[in-house]
C-alpha cells in the first residue's frame, strides 16, 4: 500500500511538473469539439454544377458540324477544275469557257435565267438581258472554275457544271441568292436541290432581283 500511495505521489508529481513547464495552470479532461456538419443546403452549394446534357450535346454538335463544314469545303474545291479563261458570257445561265484550248458553252447546273439569245425572238424578254448583265457583273475579268455534275453534258453536249469564282463562290448559287434566276433540276445533277431550293425561295419571300418583276410567276 506504501509504494502504491508512492508511485500516485510521484505521478502527480510529474502531472504538475508537466503542467508548468506548457503553462497550464491546471489540467482538466477534454473532451473533442463536435465536428460541425454543413447542413444538407451548405453541401449542395459546395457541389461544382455540371453542364445538362442538352448543353454538352449543342457543344459538341458545335464542334464536330464546325469541321465537317470545313472538311465538306475542302473536298469541294479538291474536285474543282481550272481555272479556265471566259471567252464570253452567253447569257444569264451560260457561260462560253475557254476548255483545253476549246470554247465551250457550259451550262450552269440548276438555275434557269429568263431567255435573252433564244433564236425563237419571241422567247426573249428584257428580264433576260437584265439576268445576262448580272451574271457578267459576277464573272467579271475572272477565271472560272468548275465542277462537272453527276451528268456531265445535256443533250446538247454542253458541259453541265457548278461554276466557281476564284474566291470560292459558287456563280450558281449567287445567282439565285441574287434573285435573277430559279431554280431547275434537270436528270441527275441533284448535288444541291435542297440548298438551291432553299436560296431561291428565299429570294422569292424577299422580293430580290427580278422576282419583283413578275417573269417568273407561272
Amino acid at each position: 500500500m506504501k509504494n502504491i500511495k508512492l508511485r500516485f505521489i510521484s505521478l502527480s508529481a510529474a502531472v504538475i511538473v508537466a503542467a508548468s513547464l506548457c503553462g497550464c495552470d491546471s489540467i482538466t479532461a477534454q473532451t473533442p469539439s463536435a465536428v460541425n456538419v454543413p447542413d444538407v443546403d451548405e453541401i449542395d452549394s459546395l457541389i461544382i454544377s455540371e453542364p445538362d446534357t442538352d448543353e454538352v450535346d449543342s457543344l459538341v454538335s458545335s464542334e464536330t458540324g464546325s469541321a465537317a463544314d470545313a472538311e465538306s469545303e475542302t473536298d469541294e474545291t479538291d474536285e474543282l477544275e481550272g481555272p479556265y479563261e471566259v471567252a464570253k458570257v452567253v447569257d444569264g445561265d451560260t457561260i462560253k469557257l475557254i476548255i483545253n484550248g476549246e470554247k465551250k458553252n457550259v451550262r450552269l447546273i440548276g438555275v434557269d435565267t429568263p431567255e435573252s439569245v433564244h433564236p425563237d425572238a419571241s422567247k426573249n424578254v428584257p428580264e433576260g438581258k437584265l439576268a445576262s448583265d448580272h451574271t457578267k457583273e459576277l464573272v467579271g475579268d475572272n477565271q472560272l472554275y468548275i465542277k462537272y455534275g453527276t451528268e456531265p453534258a445535256d443533250r446538247y453536249g454542253r458541259p453541265l457544271c457548278y461554276v466557281y469564282l476564284p474566291d470560292g463562290t459558287m456563280l450558281n448559287e449567287q445567282i439565285l441568292r441574287d434573285g435573277y434566276a430559279k431554280v431547275m433540276i434537270v436528270g441527275k445533277n441533284k448535288e444541291y436541290k435542297e440548298k438551291f431550293t432553299e436560296i431561291a425561295s428565299e429570294a422569292k419571300a424577299e422580293g430580290r432581283g427580278l422576282w419583283s418583276t413578275g417573269v417568273f410567276d407561272d
